[in-house]
């Protein structure tokens, strides 16, 4: 049986607390250990974050879905929105080497999110940027 839950948000950082929220009574009705939930929360800020903040150009409004479905032991968090095109993945992993002055800005993020979850993957369709973040909650 999957459990599902969705949430449209528009695309300004004021409106991504009701995300945090979602995730928590999401946790809370299905039974989540608190350090997924808090995972998911993290992983979700990150990816919104950029979204919101690159998405799209300066004061254009759209919306941003995020759905939340839990089955077999797997939690898929899917984000959906209309900005630009881009594939976070194919960003090249950070530069760890070296002192945090001398490092190249930006790149962690998606780097973080990638060790948060079990799985990430990016597709763009039909003008849609889908990004699908998959946490195991069961052992395996």
């Amino acid at each position: 049986m999957t459990a599902e839950m969705e949430l449209r948000i528009a695309n300004r950082r004021d409106e991504m607390p009701s995300v945090a929220a979602m995730v928590e009574r999401f946790g809370r009705a299905h039974l989540v250990p608190s350090r997924i939930v808090n995972e998911l929360n993290v992983a979700l800020d990150e990816v919104l974050n950029n979204v919101i903040s690159y998405g799209f150009e300066p004061g254009a409004r759209s919306e941003v879905l995020v759905r939340l479905s839990l089955d077999g032991g797997e939690i898929v968090v899917e984000i959906e929105d209309a900005g630009r095109p881009f594939d976070p993945l194919a960003a090249p992993p950070p530069d760890m080497s070296g002192s945090r002055r001398e490092r190249r800005v930006g790149g962690l993020g998606i780097h973080f999110v990638r060790q948060l979850m079990d799985d990430v993957t990016y597709a763009r369709s039909a003008g849609r940027n889908r990004l699908r973040l998959m946490k195991r909650i069961a052992p395996g």
